[in-house]
């Protein structure tokens, strides 16, 4: 079961949300990093280890933020460019609000069946078109 979020719930998660999946970017990043350096390391070196633990630090990291967005009920659709979904409803039908990070506001939607292709959200106020769950 989907907790269902209006346009102004998902609008006032964003800056948690943002934080997350910062999070979750800057940990991935960090990682492809070490991974780069610990192949030119001998893999028993004290400094192959450290890293490895490291890494392992950073895996922690991405799991835990992952699980945060978890609890919040929004979906992460893509880490890389930091998409995000909101289920939603918009009459009677189940949509998902999408935001990626930078974006200043939830201005589309996704029908949850059939074309995935985002769409503009209706211009109305926030909460009239959104059911609350």
């Amino acid at each position: 079961m989907y907790r269902l979020f209006t346009l102004e719930e998902a609008t006032t998660l964003l800056p948690v949300v943002d934080c997350n999946v910062g999070e979750m970017q800057e940990a991935i990043r960090d990682m492809n990093n070490l991974r780069e350096l610990l192949k030119s390391l001998r893999s028993k070196s004290l400094q192959a280890q450290n890293l490895a633990r490291e890494i392992g630090s950073l895996v922690t990291v991405i799991r835990e933020r992952k699980v945060e967005l978890d609890k919040l009920g929004v979906q992460l659709h893509d880490i890389e460019s930091g998409l995000v979904d909101f289920p939603s409803q918009l009459g009677a039908e189940m949509i998902l609000l999408t935001w990626e990070r930078g974006q200043n506001a939830i201005t589309h939607f996704k029908r949850m069946t059939g074309d995935s292709t985002p769409q503009p959200l209706p211009h109305a106020d926030n909460n009239s078109f959104v059911a609350k769950a």
